[in-house]
């Protein structure tokens, strides 16, 4: 259920506002992406009018980078379970949501920041937590099981 869950959801989110595969990804592009994510397969690219995005898997882990023309990553979104969580996080937040079990994750970075978007459930509702790096915590959806 939960890889199809999280499959449905990066197909969605990966083919949304994009027209076309390209034909030719950039040379500054390519050379960047390979030096960053050398164990990546299953890529694939999307180009947009001034950007390149490239899904793709590393250690079993649905990613998707973008990039400027001139090479520079610009974000990363990371769809993935508990167990790639940072530990510090998971710990805290086993303390503050105590009989929640963590259904996925998505991870958004950008030079700024990073955040941590946790699917979390009980028997009776799936919340939505937001964290930052120091495990600071805000619930900002809360929906009742049909």
């Amino acid at each position: 259920m939960k890889k199809i869950f999280f499959a449905a959801v990066f197909t969605v989110l990966a083919s949304a506002g994009f027209s076309h595969t390209p034909s030719e990804v950039n040379e500054k592009v390519l050379k960047a992406f390979k030096e960053t994510f050398t164990n990546a397969t299953n890529v694939a690219w999307l180009e947009s009018n001034n950007y390149y995005e490239a899904n793709f898997k590393q250690s079993a882990i649905t990613t998707r980078a973008r990039y400027d023309v001139e090479g520079n990553l610009l974000s990363t979104i990371r769809y993935y379970y508990e167990e790639n969580l940072p530990s510090f996080i998971t710990a805290k937040l086993k303390k503050k949501y105590p009989g929640k079990s963590v259904f996925g994750v998505t991870e958004t970075a950008n030079e700024d920041e990073v955040l941590y978007y946790i699917k979390l459930e009980d028997d009776k509702n799936w919340y939505t937590i937001k964290s930052d790096n120091l495990a600071r915590f805000e619930m900002t959806e809360k929906y009742k099981k049909s």
